[in-house]
């Protein structure tokens, strides 16, 4: 019978099963991102075949307890769960860190898990000021409307000034950069040029563009255990606020 047909037809062949993502955009200057910044949202977007759940962070900090905060998560075409940390530039100076996560269950991409008991970073000390160098200092979502010239801290020896450009995965935005660092010309962003769905381009006056490359090509990266990450971005947070 007609019943009986589609009944032995969901046992040999199963609907399947809709992924249902956390999504959303975020966009902000803040002073102490590791009390302020909530990564959470509660709108959700049915995935199509071959996407999978994706949150993925940039942050630069400038300055004193300023920290640009780019954001975005939802669903992503993407063939396995991966998890990346990429430290671009370590402090003391200008610090840039990105974290990007996919994963394949329901409403996986909720945000870190603060519970989970993990090895967090050493804590490092605070970083004392040079006499001499002075660069103009700011962080700011489009242009900066002002760059006061600040010291710089010891192990910086040179000012930078550029813009990160972000696009896909929703995310529309640009961060004006000035500040001390060590890192030799417009590699702020170590070259990469994605941030999971967000593509990533830097541009600084007076010099030429560097070829960028992807994290999977070879750039300085570091993969962290999937249950190790949650404690490690939160403290390092609080150690880019300790080098500003």
């Amino acid at each position: 019978t007609p019943h009986c047909r589609s009944y032995l037809h969901l046992i040999f062949f199963p609907v399947a099963q809709h992924l249902y993502c956390h999504k959303g955009v975020y966009v902000n200057i803040e002073d102490d991102p590791a009390q302020t910044f909530n990564w959470t949202t509660e709108k959700v977007e049915t995935c199509d075949n071959g996407e999978l759940c994706q949150e993925s962070v940039l942050m630069i900090t400038a300055g004193k307890k300023r920290t640009a905060v780019l954001a975005t998560k939802g669903c992503f075409a993407q063939l396995m769960e991966a998890m990346t940390f990429v430290q671009h530039a370590p402090s003391p100076g200008l610090t840039a860190v990105s974290y990007s996560n996919y994963c394949e269950d329901p409403l996986c991409n909720i945000g870190w898990d603060m519970s989970l008991n993990c090895p967090s970073l050493p804590a490092l000390e605070t970083t004392s000021m040079t006499a001499t160098l002075h660069c103009p200092t700011c962080v700011a979502v489009g242009t900066c409307l002002s760059a006061p010239s600040l010291p710089c801290p010891n192990g910086t020896n040179r000012c930078y000034r550029g813009k990160v450009e972000l696009s896909g995965g929703r995310m529309e935005s640009s961060v004006e950069v000035k500040g001390c660092t060590s890192i030799i010309g417009c590699k702020l962003m170590a070259r990469i040029s994605s941030i999971g769905p967000m593509a990533v381009k830097e541009v600084c006056p007076h010099q030429s563009v560097y070829q960028s490359r992807k994290t999977e090509s070879g750039a300085t990266w570091l993969l962290v255990s999937v249950w190790c990450l949650a404690l490690l971005l939160p403290t390092l947070l609080q150690s880019l606020i300790h080098f500003s």
